[in-house]
């Protein structure tokens, strides 16, 4: 059983030094790029803007006219910088969307798995997805508040120490959910009342991303590589914690790890 749950793990840690490889690849080689047009006799002038062609309009032999839109960007030297860094950020911030949903793979493989050897479990699985008229199998355990509500009683409750912090998993799985969310869904948006409604949930937001306001219930997430390489580690040592609970939980070994039976 160990030795599965941590291919589970591997798998997703791997997706997490990825990211974190690629990351610093793009951040290097962007930050020189700046260096590089930050002279004084230096020349950088980007343009792009939006063609459409109406497919169901006027052609010219078949071939669809083309008409440009109101949509236009440039770039030149004296915004490059904040270009490169808004763009870097993005880029972060789709990163970690990934490990997120990683992160939800990662539950459910392990529900499933404690499911195969933990009736209770099973039982509490399969009232979820009577729900919706499903079977139990892997490919139908749930996601988002189902899949949390589940490890909720997985664990009965769980908290833990993040140097001085202190969180739960509740708190923890919002925090990166809505965040995650809103990234993809809302333009890297969120409402600043709902993403602060406790100090732990506050708390855990700042510790882990960059914002700045946009309106006055609205901020949006920002990544630096740094803050990208901790939220990383964070979500690595995370879900190392959720498996040590579980393997406690099911007298499993869980030092899976070099030097870890040292200790």
């Amino acid at each position: 059983m160990e030795i599965i749950l941590k291919s589970h793990l591997d798998k997703y840690y791997d997706s997490l030094i990825e990211y974190k490889h690629i990351a610093s690849r793009l951040n290097t080689v962007f930050l020189k790029d700046i260096e590089k047009y930050n002279t004084p006799d230096s020349i950088l002038h980007l343009g792009s803007s939006l063609i459409l062609k109406d497919w169901s309009g006027r052609s010219d032999n078949g071939w669809a006219y083309t008409y440009p839109t109101d949509s236009k960007i440039c770039t030149n030297k004296d915004n490059y910088s904040e270009f490169i860094n808004d763009l870097l950020s993005k880029q972060f911030c789709l990163m970690y969307a990934q490990s997120f949903e990683g992160l939800e793979r990662f539950f459910k493989n392990l529900i499933f798995e404690c499911a195969e050897i933990d009736e209770e479990l099973k039982t509490i699985v399969k009232i979820e997805l009577k729900k919706k008229n499903q079977i139990f199998c892997r490919k139908n355990i749930p996601s988002g508040n189902s899949l949390l509500e589940i490890i909720n009683k997985l664990f009965d409750s769980f908290s833990y120490q993040k140097d001085i912090l202190q969180f739960d998993l509740k708190d923890s799985f919002f925090v990166l959910s809505e965040t995650r969310h809103n990234i993809i869904h809302n333009d890297y948006i969120l409402s600043k009342s709902k993403i602060f409604c406790s100090t732990n949930k506050k708390n855990l937001f700042v510790d882990l991303f960059e914002y700045k306001p946009i309106k006055k219930n609205e901020i949006k997430v920002n990544l630096d590589i740094e803050k990208f390489k901790r939220l990383m580690d964070f979500m690595c040592e995370f879900t190392f914690q959720i498996l040590k609970k579980t393997c406690l939980k099911y007298d499993l070994n869980w030092k899976l790890y070099k030097n870890m039976d040292k200790i």
